[in-house]
């Protein structure tokens, strides 16, 4: 091998370790479908829906190249009317690249519900994690196991350790009417120590804001204290903001709801904003900026019975599209128990995009 090819060896796999390690340092796991995920989104949404409610969640990104993401999510909460609080449980298990980097994360949630006015509703939230991370030096390449004769193999460096575990912390606060809500969280308030690597990187607090308005295109009919069962037609439009260290994202969408049907449909990105990239190969530096264009996503889902199932796909609008990523899939199933009372008026519920019958 000539010594040329083995700068280029060199310069990719700096690359390789820079993106692997910014993701280590950096970004949170993205849903598409957050609403469909209402507890990763926001802890204050602990038993929002007022009955016993379970998640599982998929979603699979760019399944076409060898640095895919693939995230399993499941949850279940519970409201006590008694107590007007919301409690619920959180597991997710995230795998990076070619299983090069694992996360495994259990939470606990708690959110407490105070009606401030006859329209108005205020619901904060508290969350406490545990998580743990794994890294398989196995499918790593550092520049020092190359020479002149190709890749001589290699151990885990003894400065690196393959596991890193630490609490997180998360707060967040909904407020809402029949129509319109908005939301804050902070994520990651306490700024674990992440790092495989001693002390050199902490994860930085994300922030996030959400909020939509309710357009019902059907009215419901009230008799006293029962509560005639109507078709459901809506449209909502919403936006979904967040921060984490440098990096901030905007969902932009609409969704539109005709009884058990739902579609909808995202743009993900901030159109006036650039990213600034700079890297190097060899002996070259590049520098490079590119339009924070994302993804178009749309959202289709189904309600029988108890069980809702949704599914959307990210078409991938950014640069990233010439290498053919195969965007994004994600797969939601919900289940929510419910209990009609005709005689008892229905408990004032948040008015996010959903299929829960009131």
């Amino acid at each position: 091998m000539r010594y040329s090819t083995l700068c280029k060896i060199k310069g990719y796999s700096i690359i390789i370790l820079t993106l692997i390690f910014s993701n280590i340092n950096g970004q949170d796991i993205q849903f598409s479908q957050f609403y469909s995920a209402p507890l990763y989104l926001n802890p204050a949404f602990a038993g929002s829906a007022h009955h016993y409610r379970g998640i599982l969640h998929q979603r699979l990104q760019w399944p076409n190249i060898t640095g895919k993401f693939t995230t399993s999510l499941f949850s279940f909460d519970k409201y006590f009317n008694k107590y007007k609080s919301g409690i619920a449980l959180m597991a997710i298990q995230d795998y990076q690249g070619t299983n090069a980097i694992s996360s495994s994360q259990v939470g606990l949630q708690y959110a407490y519900e105070l009606h401030v006015s006859e329209k108005l509703t205020i619901r904060p939230g508290l969350q406490l994690d545990y998580v743990s991370k794994s890294l398989n030096y196995d499918v790593l390449r550092f520049p020092r196991n190359f020479d002149s004769t190709g890749y001589l193999g290699g151990a885990m460096p003894q400065d690196l350790t393959g596991r890193k575990s630490f609490a997180d912390v998360s707060t967040g606060v909904v407020l809402y009417s029949d129509k319109l809500w908005v939301a804050i969280s902070a994520h990651h308030i306490n700024t674990p120590n992440q790092s495989f690597l001693g002390n050199v990187s902490r994860l930085p607090a994300k922030f996030t804001f959400i909020s939509g308005y309710k357009i019902p295109l059907t009215k419901k009919v009230e008799h006293e204290s029962v509560v005639e069962d109507v078709k459901d037609i809506s449209i909502t439009p919403t936006v979904h903001y967040k921060f984490q260290g440098k990096s901030d994202q905007l969902d932009l969408g609409l969704y539109g709801i005709y009884d058990q049907a739902l579609i909808a449909l995202w743009y993900r990105g901030i159109p006036i904003k650039q990213y600034h990239a700079e890297y190097v190969i060899g002996n070259q530096i590049f520098d490079q900026k590119f339009p924070n264009n994302e993804s178009m996503v749309v959202v289709l889902g189904w309600m029988w019975k108890s069980i809702s199932i949704t599914y959307s796909y990210d078409f991938t609008i950014s640069k990233l599209s010439q290498a053919r990523t195969g965007g994004s899939h994600e797969l939601n199933l919900t289940f929510i128990q419910h209990k009609h009372h005709k005689s008892v008026k229905p408990m004032r519920r948040l008015p996010c995009p959903h299929f829960y019958k009131k």
